[in-house]
């Protein structure tokens, strides 16, 4: 079995964990997480924060309130919109919640706005489907945040729940490790 294929046993696996979540233990699990996120020097310092916008039906680490808390600071929120057909990710300041709409995955964005130059992001929080102990990640399988953070020189800091880390993911060359992962019980540092 090649590092692919185990790789797509262990992201179903995981998906299947968080599935499993509680709403109770979901939202309680995100705030611990979110609470320690703005806890991060790397948050406190930054005024351009790029967060994915969490689908939650999907068990995302929640990002929702976190985003209004961004959007009522005096930090810009930039929020990732994707590009089905050229299979990468561009970046959009987002001045309103309101403005977030559904695209053909469900996934909240905003359809238009001003696009954000990434030399100018100066954190990126990373949604995860899980991660292991050297600060790598495991997503749906589509490659458009490994495409990101490749050009990325910013600090960058995924967000997990704790059940669904792991000792060690087959890693491929495309792979980027990540600055921090934060679960709700404990922060990864590379």
């Amino acid at each position: 079995m090649d590092k692919r294929e185990r790789k797509e046993i262990i992201r179903e696996e995981l998906r299947k964990n968080r599935r499993d979540i509680s709403d109770a233990n979901f939202r309680e699990w995100s705030d611990k997480i979110i609470s320690k996120l703005k806890d991060q020097r790397e948050y406190k310092t930054a005024r351009i924060i790029h967060a994915y916008v969490s689908m939650n039906d999907r068990r995302e680490v929640n990002t929702h309130s976190l985003i209004l808390e961004i959007l009522n600071e005096q930090k810009k929120m930039v929020v990732p919109v994707t590009q089905f057909k050229a299979g990468n990710l561009r970046h959009f300041y987002l001045e309103s919640y309101n403005e977030l709409k559904p695209n053909k995955w469900g996934v909240l964005e905003p359809e238009g706005g001003e696009e954000c130059p990434i030399e100018k992001i100066e954190l990126v929080i990373v949604p995860m489907v899980g991660g292991d102990e050297q600060g790598y990640r495991i997503g749906y399988g589509g490659g458009f945040y490994d495409r990101f953070l490749e050009d990325i020189t910013c600090p960058k800091i995924g967000l997990c729940f704790e059940q669904n880390m792991v000792d060690e993911l087959p890693i491929e060359p495309f792979d980027i490790a990540l600055d921090k992962i934060i679960t709700e019980k404990r922060i990864i540092r590379r």
